[in-house]
C-alpha cells in the first residue's frame, strides 16, 4: 500500500506541476532547444513526461532494491530531471540558460548514490514494522521525504512570476489569443519592459489602447514599445510581426521614437502607429507634444476621443497656463478634481499614493504621478 501510496502522490504532483505551472518554461524551453522548429502541447507533454519520470523510478527501484522506509529516495532522480527541466531562465546574453544545473546535477547524481550505498548496508539491520496501515509509522516517513522531495522540486525550479508571465504572454501571442495575453499578470505588481510591450501589442490588437493601457502594470516608457533585444525582447514570438503590424521592419535596430517618427516622416505607418505614437508621448509624460500631434489624428470635438487621451487633456489643460488645446470635458474635470481632492486628503506620501491607487489606479493621471 505505501508503495501504492507514494506512485499516486508523484503522478499527480508531476502531472499537475508540469501542466498548470511550469507548461510556459517547457514551452520556451523545447522551442530554444529545437530552434523554433517544434512546439510544445501543454496536455501531450506533461503526460509523456510524468510517463517516462515514472519509468525512470521504476528502473531506480529495480536498480536500487531500496524499500521500506527508504522506497520514497526511489523518485529522487525523476524529481531531480523535473527540476532541471523545469529550471530555465533567461540568461545574461538574452538566451536560455539551465545555470549552474550543468554541474550540479552529476554531483547530485553522485552523491545519491552514496546514499544508496549507505542505505543498503543499514537495510538489512532495518527493524521490522508489522503496521502497515495508512497511519502506520512506515506510510508516513516516506509521504514525508516524497514531500520533501516535491518542496525541492519547488525551490530549486523555475518559480519567477515576471518570467512565468511572459512566457505565457508569448504563447497567446503565437496562438493570437490577444486577451489572453492581457489576462497574464493582470493582477500583479511584477512585471518588466518586455511585459509592457507585449500588452501594448495585444491591446492595440483588440483596438484598446488608449483606451485601457493604463488600467495595467505597465514600466519602461516608450522604450518598452518595440523590442531592443536587452531589456526589451521575445524569446518564442517574432517581433518582425509587430513591426509589420506597424509599417515596416528596419534592418539597423530603432528606439521606438525614432521608429515611429521614421515610419511616419517616409508615410509607411499603418493605422495602428498612430495611438502608438500618442501612447509613447503619454508613457514618457510628454504632454506638450501629445498635445500637439492628438489633432493630426483625432478630432478633439468628437465623443470618439479614448478615455486616456481625455485624461491626458483634462491634466495638460490643468497644468499649462497657456495650453495648445483647451480641452473640456465635464465628466472629466470633475473626475480630475476629486481626484486632486483625495490627493491633498493625505499628507503622508505613502498612505496617499496607497488611497489614489485603489481609486485611481487605472487612470493616466495617477501613471502620471507614480508611473515609471
Amino acid at each position: 500500500m505505501m508503495r501504492s501510496v507514494c506512485a499516486i502522490l508523484f503522478l499527480v504532483f508531476t502531472f499537475v506541476y508540469l501542466h498548470c505551472y511550469q507548461a510556459d518554461i517547457l514551452a520556451v524551453t523545447q522551442h530554444e532547444l529545437s530552434d523554433g522548429r517544434t512546439h510544445y502541447s501543454n496536455l501531450i507533454g506533461a503526460v509523456l513526461i510524468t510517463a517516462a519520470l515514472f519509468l525512470l523510478q521504476i528502473g531506480v527501484y529495480s536498480l536500487t532494491g531500496l524499500r521500506r522506509r527508504a522506497h520514497a529516495l526511489t523518485y529522487f532522480p525523476s524529481l531531480l530531471f523535473l527540476t532541471v527541466l523545469t529550471a530555465a531562465t533567461e540568461g545574461a546574453d538574452g538566451r536560455l540558460t539551465f545555470g549552474s544545473w550543468g554541474i550540479a546535477l552529476p554531483l547530485l547524481l553522485v552523491a545519491y548514490a552514496a546514499l544508496v550505498y549507505a542505505i543498503k548496508q543499514v537495510l538489512p539491520y532495518e527493524p521490522n514494522f508489522n503496521a502497515r496501515g495508512l497511519f502506520s509509522r512506515l506510510m508516513w516517513i516516506n509521504v514525508l521525504t516524497m514531500v520533501a522531495q516535491f518542496l525541492f522540486v519547488g525551490l530549486f525550479s523555475n518559480h519567477n512570476d515576471v518570467f512565468h508571465y511572459r512566457m505565457r504572454m508569448e504563447q497567446c501571442l503565437a496562438n493570437k489569443d490577444y486577451a489572453g495575453v492581457l489576462e497574464a499578470g493582470k493582477k500583479s505588481l511584477a512585471r518588466d519592459s518586455s511585459m509592457t510591450m507585449m500588452r501594448v501589442y495585444a491591446l492595440s490588437k483588440e483596438g484598446k489602447l488608449a483606451e485601457k493601457l493604463f488600467e495595467y502594470p505597465i514600466t519602461g516608457g516608450s522604450k518598452s514599445l518595440l523590442p531592443d533585444n536587452r531589456s526589451v525582447k521575445l524569446l518564442m514570438y517574432n517581433e518582425a510581426f509587430i513591426y509589420n503590424y506597424l509599417g515596416i521592419k528596419l534592418k539597423q535596430p530603432t528606439a521606438p521614437m525614432a521608429y515611429l517618427d521614421f515610419i511616419f516622416r517616409h508615410h509607411v505607418a499603418k493605422q495602428p502607429a498612430a495611438d502608438y505614437l500618442l501612447c509613447a508621448y503619454l508613457l514618457d509624460k510628454n504632454l506638450d507634444a501629445f498635445a500637439r500631434n492628438i489633432g493630426r489624428f483625432y478630432p478633439l470635438n468628437g465623443k470618439q476621443l479614448p478615455k486616456h487621451y481625455r485624461e491626458a487633456l483634462t491634466l495638460y489643460t490643468h497644468l499649462r497656463s497657456n495650453p495648445l488645446v483647451d480641452y473640456h470635458n465635464s465628466l472629466m474635470d470633475t473626475d480630475f478634481q476629486d481626484y486632486q481632492d483625495m490627493s491633498r486628503k493625505f499628507p503622508d506620501k505613502t498612505l496617499r499614493q496607497n488611497n489614489l491607487r485603489l481609486t485611481y489606479g487605472n487612470t493616466y493621471w495617477y501613471y502620471y504621478q507614480y508611473g515609471k
